[in-house]
């Protein structure tokens, strides 16, 4: 078929009848919708994550800088604060690394590929491990105003419960196509290609708004704990010297 043929049967398809091409058109917006939509949103994803990550890094720059610090001078309880910030920041810098790809890359192996890390890295995260008995120990030693002290637990706690639920419903994913493999291999093939990206990065932004509540409290804790009479006691071992600004009850 040569290219005056080929003009020709285009001219005859748009000029046909309008209800045939309105038809048409559903069809093909319906087949093509969410790649469109993947497109469109291109810019805009890589220009918040953009934003996004730039912070990220920065804070992750500064909690490295502050660590560096305390494990300069040997200050154990404030090296196990800085341990929790560094864990959440580092997730979450992971994730925002390939966000963009996973929401909006033509190749939907890819994106299953990246949702399937993405699931795993949030179900694999142990925030009983990191804010364990070094954690705790450090919060009793720097003794925080009560408030600060209950909003810390509450903030904990309440990642705890939305991370267990996260859990759950991610499990499949980390269980039969990630973390391990299916021994059916159709039936892994089925799991893939029906993974909701979008949702499993809904997911995880539930996750990340919870344990954001966390941050603002562990800085001020940081703060709390830049007394002199903190480092004394953390280079002697134990608590000599008192907080000279405490009001005595």
């Amino acid at each position: 078929m040569d290219e005056e043929e080929k003009l020709g049967g285009f001219k005859r398809f748009i000029s046909s009848d309008p209800e045939v091409m309105r038809r048409w058109w559903r069809i093909w917006v319906i087949r093509n919708g969410n790649a469109i939509g993947r497109w469109l949103s291109r810019r805009r994803i890589i220009r918040d994550t953009k934003v996004n990550t730039e912070a990220l890094v920065a804070a992750c720059e500064s909690v490295l800088y502050a660590y560096r610090e305390a494990e300069r001078m040997n200050l154990q309880h404030n090296m196990a604060v800085h341990r929790v910030g560094l864990y959440l920041l580092t997730v979450s810098r992971d994730i925002a690394s390939i966000k963009v790809d996973l929401l909006t890359s033509h190749d939907w192996w890819l994106r299953k590929l990246l949702a399937r890390n993405v699931a795993l890295m949030i179900y694999e995260v142990d925030m009983q491990k990191v804010t364990g008995a070094k954690f705790r120990a450090a919060i009793d030693f720097f003794s925080p105003p009560k408030k600060l002290k209950m909003d810390l637990k509450d903030a904990l706690s309440n990642l705890t419960s939305i991370h267990a639920n996260a859990k759950s419903k991610l499990k499949v994913i980390r269980d039969y196509t990630i973390a391990h493999r299916d021994a059916d291999a159709m039936k892994q093939y089925r799991l893939i290609r029906n993974i909701n990206e979008v949702e499993v990065i809904r997911i995880a932004g539930e996750f990340f708004s919870a344990a954001n509540l966390i941050v603002p409290l562990l800085v001020e804790l940081i703060r709390e704990s830049s007394g002199m009479h903190h480092l004394l006691n953390q280079y002697a071992g134990k608590k000599r010297f008192k907080n000279p600004n405490r009001k005595k009850k």
